[in-house]
């Protein structure tokens, strides 16, 4: 099984254990309750929480939230290179690309263009209504037939 870049070396973890009171009162506070309790511990010891608690599935949301207040050498101390290293760059949100416009240069006299295109299409003649409606038009009209004697 291929060990993960996140999980701290095993010497680094017996250094320093983490209490499991701690843990479970980190586990249990919510908003400002958990920003106060971060606050209130040092820079290095936030570290190592972090790299404990992101061994544990349960514990990951917890651990990025710990690592996202550390430096990444602090993290690099405490779980080590590769963990440390991964840690910070997890508990990072992502940078967003940038879109360059791909619009061309337009000059200042020039009149932009619509994003929709109006189509226009020839009127149909309108049928006529009442009278003209029986009678034929000149061109249509069949030839008169000589009357039979």
């Amino acid at each position: 099984m291929a060990a993960s870049p996140l999980r701290p070396t095993t010497p680094t973890l017996a250094k320093y254990p983490i209490p499991v009171e701690l843990i479970t009162t980190l586990y249990r506070a919510r908003g400002a309750e958990l920003d106060a309790l971060i606050a209130g511990m040092p820079e290095y010891a936030r570290a190592r929480v972090a790299a404990y608690c992101v061994e544990r599935e349960r514990l990951l949301e917890l651990g990025q939230r710990m690592a996202g207040t550390c430096g990444e050498a602090t993290l690099i101390k405490a779980a080590g290179a590769k963990a440390g290293a991964a840690l910070f760059a997890l508990s990072r949100p992502a940078p967003v690309p940038e879109i360059e416009a791909a619009e061309p240069a337009i000059a200042a006299d020039a009149v932009p263009t619509p994003l929709l295109r109006v189509l226009e299409f020839p009127a149909a003649p309108l049928p006529v209504t009442g009278e003209a409606d029986t009678a034929q038009s000149p061109a249509t009209a069949s030839p008169a037939r000589p009357k039979a004697a």
